[in-house]
């Protein structure tokens, strides 16, 4: 970056550019899930006005403050990206020029060359490689000749229709990257996907909730963390702690903030259990490394084995992520087991509402009780995500 030093000066030039700024940010979400983010913006304060939905993910409108704090507090977001710049290229000369003039020493640490991920449509620049070459030559050109590095900031670039946006990834490791959950996992199903679907069932952690096939215990943790309040993002880093605008001092308020408004349980109200021992063992394990053992119950029972009334007299929500013939075992198993599962949640979760992953559509007419179909992407698979109460 352009050499600077933390003086009045640059402090008050990141004040007016950074810190203090309205800018737009885009929040990538899962799809069909957009609505959820929204209204977990909404909840952390940011006016409807400034929030814009769009498929695949959401721009809202705030300060820096306001991107560290949805970094934090958000269930469902993937990653969160700052707005840089946008304008108009329809060669490599344009657009080294236009890169060249973003002052980039307020946006990126000193001496760092981001990694670019750049992506074309219906343009005249549609090569990415050139294209990204492209932007780190127009950095090189602001700053001064920089050597290759192995910086943790990452750049996306877009271009649609000859309009280049330059967005900088605030967060770093994707957001369903909580840094609760340990150890390898069959299927594991991303944390930011099970809060969604949490939230799309209407669970809002004050109810009872079964997680009778847990598996690495994606549903039970993030039911736990939104019973007890805790921002998914308190046992992580992110990338905007690199920035040079970022404050210690104000971080350190944020996180306090979080950590304040973590509620201690009198009693689990989230059930998780599997039949497989050594799964539940580890989420055991995880459970009590991140102090979630007021929250979450774990036992080992097959799922065949497990009943609404033995949780709690109150019905709450089932959710449940099944093996399926795409990852586990053969299509015609998993149909076989899917019919079961039906049936016995209509046998023992009388009243309870439920959040169920189908591998495939026609599935839905063996079930026993009505529910809502709604199309869920999950690791590069296309399944069906049936809600519905069962009566």
């Amino acid at each position: 970056m352009e050499k600077t030093v933390n003086t009045p000066a640059f402090q008050k030039r990141l004040r007016r550019h950074v810190i203090g700024r309205v800018r737009d940010y885009f929040a990538i979400v899962p799809p069909r899930f957009e609505e959820c983010f929204r209204q977990e913006l909404i909840d952390l304060g940011i006016d409807a006005s400034d929030i814009w939905v769009e498929p695949g993910g959401v721009t809202f409108a705030g300060r820096f403050v306001d991107c560290q704090r949805v970094n934090l507090h958000s269930r469902t977001a993937t990653r969160i990206l700052m707005r840089i710049d946008s304008f108009e290229a329809t060669n490599l000369r344009k657009l080294r020029k236009r890169s060249a003039a973003v002052p980039w020493d307020l946006f990126l640490p000193a001496g760092v060359l981001p990694r670019i991920q750049a992506t074309s449509r219906n343009s005249r620049l549609y090569h990415t490689e050139a294209v990204s070459q492209g932007i780190l030559e127009g950095i090189g050109r602001r700053s001064g000749t920089l050597p290759p590095s192995s910086s943790e900031q990452t750049l996306f670039v877009r271009l649609v229709d000859d309009r280049v946006t330059l967005s900088l990834d605030s967060s770093g490791m994707p957001l369903y990257k909580r840094g609760v959950k340990q150890g390898p996992a069959q299927a594991p199903l991303r944390e930011t996907l099970a809060a969604a679907i949490l939230m799309k069932a209407g669970y809002d952690g004050g109810r009872p909730l079964a997680d009778p096939m847990c598996g690495s215990g994606s549903f039970a943790l993030e039911a736990a963390m939104l019973a007890k309040q805790m921002a998914p993002g308190s046992r992580r880093g992110f990338a905007f702690t690199d920035w040079p605008a970022f404050s210690e001092r104000q971080w350190t308020f944020l996180k306090r903030q979080a950590i304040a408004s973590e509620q201690v349980l009198k009693r689990p109200r989230i059930f998780s259990s599997d039949i497989d021992g050594a799964a539940c063992r580890q989420l055991s394990a995880t459970i009590s490394e991140n102090g979630l053992s007021d929250a979450v119950g774990v036992v080992t029972r097959d799922f065949f084995d497990c009943k609404g009334d033995q949780y709690d007299v109150r019905p709450g929500l089932v959710a449940i992520n099944p093996p399926y013939g795409i990852r586990i075992g053969s299509k015609n198993r998993a149909a076989e087991l899917f019919a079961h599962i039906g049936s016995h949640l209509k046998a023992a979760f009388h009243g309870w509402d439920v959040a169920l992953i189908a591998p495939h559509r026609d599935l839905v007419e063996t079930l026993p009780f009505a529910v809502r179909q709604m199309p869920l992407l999950h690791g590069g698979l296309r399944l069906t995500l049936l809600v519905g109460t069962i009566k």
